[in-house]
């Protein structure tokens, strides 16, 4: 996958711009509207995480409109369900370009989703401002393809930091047999291997090799499991270790799918920890997360969390690029706005800066631990 994202890009840095027209470039603006395009798994696995994510966004956009727009202009998001299928997410994104008009597409979600987009998306010259995913493929730069968060090779650098500085080295290693899950393993493995630590056992989530692995554990427990995988695996495999006298703590990255877990199986959840590459969205202190949760509130939304957290820092930053494109609107002026943001300050020193060479906004990686009632905990 890598190598053919690699030669699909190394053409869109020649080729994003110039074979695309002003006329094609003004599609989805008009006096009075921008179009904003999004295909997302708004159903199945990813759906508990996508719901507040576009409640968010959409939340923020209609304060932006109230407040007179961009520029005199209001926004106008279009969702579509993918339902996590690539090959859904690139018919969603054709018809919202070329039947919608679009003028960009917005937060997309899922690994191979995104890599499908993206195909569509390079061959008529649109950009996508975000993606869930932190896939390190995904992220290898694209002068069409936005990130606002650190990738998945950051976050389980940071685990991998953690354990070695706690003195852990009995490590299992837990990945989910799919693409996200496979790259996660080999991300796990490296980050380990640079700590000094080489798992003493490496499982996919299947029941029948999570079976043999909890067997193992009997003779040769870990102190610790390093988990990569997407809510419906995880859910399955940790529901296997907590039936386990001791189970041993697990760590996870962002996308794991807390809820999932904690839907399977309920407050023994407590103790997961689970890297972050957004700040607590009820932290007193940051700028970002009050202002998060005062729209929220205001939306009558309730807690969106760390999804609705997402949404709405994506959504800051689209409207940040929006604004400093100006008026006379085009998607190559939108990329170039983008690509001036150096320090943009969300809230709190939360910072995004982009770059000619860089599209990657935010490095930000936290740890936190769910405790009581799934919540989390820092």
């Amino acid at each position: 996958m890598k190598t053919t994202l690699a030669w699909l890009w190394a053409i869109a840095l020649g080729a994003a711009w110039p074979l695309h027209g002003q006329a094609q470039a003004q599609a989805g603006v008009t006096d009075t509207t921008i179009l904003i395009g999004r295909s997302a798994g708004l159903t199945g696995s990813l759906a508990a995480r996508m719901k507040p994510a576009t409640e968010a966004m959409e939340a923020y956009f209609a304060a932006v409109n109230a407040a007179g727009g961009i520029h005199g202009r209001r926004l106008r998001l279009i969702s579509v369900d993918d339902g996590n299928e690539p090959q859904r997410a690139a018919e969603n994104t054709r018809r919202l370009v070329d039947e919608e008009r679009v003028f960009v597409m917005f937060a997309n979600s899922g690994t191979p989703q995104t890599v499908a987009a993206m195909k569509v998306l390079q061959e008529r010259g649109v950009p996508l401002i975000g993606t869930t995913s932190g896939a390190d493929s995904v992220q290898a730069h694209h002068p069409l393809l936005f990130h606002y968060k650190a990738s998945y090779g950051q976050e389980l650098a940071r685990i991998a930091t953690h354990l070695k500085t706690i003195g852990i080295t009995r490590v299992a290693l837990v990945y989910s047999p799919d693409p996200t899950g496979q790259e996660g393993r080999a991300l796990a493995e490296a980050a380990l291997k640079a700590q000094g630590i080489n798992p003493l056992a490496v499982s996919s989530t299947k029941p029948e090799d999570a079976t043999r692995l909890l067997a193992g554990f009997a003779s040769a427990p870990p102190q610790a499991v390093v988990l990569t995988s997407l809510a419906g695996p995880g859910a399955a495999f940790f529901k296997q270790l907590v039936q386990l006298p001791v189970p041993p703590q697990v760590f996870t990255w962002s996308v794991a799918g807390v809820e999932a877990i904690h839907k399977e199986v309920g407050e023994r959840i407590r103790g997961l920890v689970v890297s972050q590459v957004f700040p607590s969205p009820q932290s007193q202190v940051s700028r970002l997360a009050v202002e998060y949760r005062q729209l929220m509130e205001a939306n009558k939304l309730g807690n969106g969390g760390y999804p609705g957290m997402e949404g709405y820092v994506s959504a800051r930053i689209l409207v940040e690029g929006l604004r400093r494109a100006g008026r006379e609107l085009t998607r190559e002026r939108l990329a170039e706005a983008l690509r001036s943001l150096r320090g943009f300050d969300l809230g709190s020193g939360d910072l995004v800066t982009f770059g000619p060479g860089d599209h990657i906004g935010r490095s930000f990686v936290e740890l936190t631990m769910v405790g009581a009632n799934g919540k989390f905990v820092r």
